[in-house]
């Protein structure tokens, strides 16, 4: 998607507008234009420009909605002047009053609010003297009134509807922002543990090992220096030292048992994948999963990677993708682990920018796990791939 608002001179023009989306309003309103000039071919030629102008005003409604707003109060005073109604295109006001009721600045809807009800009352006033209405006095008040509820309804209401629909959009807007800062303190969470069992092996692994050592190499000396006065006591200083390393032997074996030992937290992130795939579908996101092969036959390690990364790839297509089109999760446990996540990008991201730590992240954790890692835009959006071969027998 392009922002078609870096292309256009209006400052007011939809953030979040794609080209195709500008294309098609210009298409749009060219083609009702071309059906009002034929529909008026016998009318009078203030009718004739008011349709033109109208129809100018749909083609430019979310590319430059200034024009936009300039075009259709030409078309109204142009309508009023002349006394000449263009009954059949001034319907149309529906559409432009619902995208300034949409429209993200708060002035431009605020505005149109305003002419809404103004445009009401001049319509009340106007439209019962023309000859489209027929022949009414000044003194007939209920043609008046009928004439301003019926013009309030098509102006107001659309207006309203268009603000509802904006509200809507920054509710969504606002809950994904939460679901973002949700997976974010998640995501610095596990980080802090993983980071704090490193710390608690690392300790363990210390104080078995300087201990160990320590006496061994204590011993070693002593019995060095008594293997010709004392081979008794050279005997003994060996005893302790086979039994020293016997026991650091264990105390290692039970130190590295503690790190594979990572069922626990493989289950668990079988689980959290499937909360993960909930929350990103409670935000919005149009999540389709593959999965091949069984998960069981691999390692803990690989699969707590994958979910890492799963995880954090899925975070990022949330704030940068484009949430109107589907993300593409695809997992295969054969022959090792390969994942890709795929999602079209958006040209008004959530959470635009980012330090790129998060992808530094995914690529050091599938180093740990001896695979690779490719982050990288590609046709039509962004693609995670990750890869961890299948290890020999006996390695994990």
């Amino acid at each position: 998607m392009v922002k078609i608002g870096r292309l256009a001179a209006d400052p007011l023009a939809f953030p979040d507008l794609s080209r195709r989306s500008a294309i098609a309003d210009a298409t749009i309103g060219f083609v009702l234009t071309g059906l009002m000039v034929l529909a008026s071919v016998d009318l009078s030629g203030p009718v004739q420009l008011a349709s033109v102008l109208i129809g100018a005003a749909l083609m430019c409604r979310r590319s430059a909605p200034t024009a936009m707003m300039a075009l259709a109060l030409l078309s109204a005073a142009i309508q009023v002047a002349t006394y000449e109604i263009a009954v059949g295109p001034s319907l149309l006001y529906a559409i432009l009053f619902y995208t300034a009721g949409n429209h993200p600045d708060a002035r431009v809807r605020r505005g149109s609010l305003s002419v809404a009800v103004i445009g009401s009352g001049v319509a009340a006033w106007v439209y019962p003297r023309t000859g489209a209405y027929g022949t009414v006095g000044d003194s007939a008040a209920l043609a008046h009134i009928i004439i301003f509820i019926a013009v309030a309804v098509l102006l107001v209401g659309s207006w309203t509807f268009g603000l509802v629909r904006y509200q809507r959009k920054s509710v969504e807007q606002a809950r994904i922002a939460e679901q973002i800062a949700e997976l974010e303190r998640k995501r610095v969470l596990d980080l802090y543990d993983e980071q704090a069992q490193r710390s608690s092996l690392a300790r363990d692994m210390h104080d078995v090992v300087a201990h160990s050592l320590a006496v061994v190499v204590a011993q070693a000396e002593g019995a060095r220096f008594a293997l010709d006065a004392s081979p008794e006591a050279a005997r003994e200083a060996l005893g302790v030292i086979a039994q020293t390393a016997r026991q650091a032997l264990a105390d290692v074996r039970g130190v590295l048992e503690e790190l594979r030992s990572t069922e626990s937290t493989a289950e668990a992130a079988r689980i959290d994948r499937d909360q993960l795939f909930d929350r990103m579908r409670a935000a919005g996101m149009m999540l389709q999963s593959t999965e091949i092969g069984d998960e069981n036959a691999v390692s803990a390690l690989d699969v707590r990677v994958a979910f890492a990364v799963l995880t954090e790839a899925l975070t990022n297509a949330l704030k940068y993708g484009d949430m109107t089109r589907p993300v593409y999760v695809r997992q295969d446990w054969t022959d090792g682990c390969r994942l890709s996540v795929a999602n079209a990008l958006s040209a008004a991201p959530l959470a635009p920018g980012g330090a790129g730590h998060g992808i530094t992240g995914m690529i050091e954790r599938a180093e740990l796990a001896g695979g690779t890692l490719t982050s990288a835009a590609v046709e039509g959006g962004w693609l995670v791939e990750l890869t961890i071969p299948e290890r020999p027998e006996g390695l994990s």
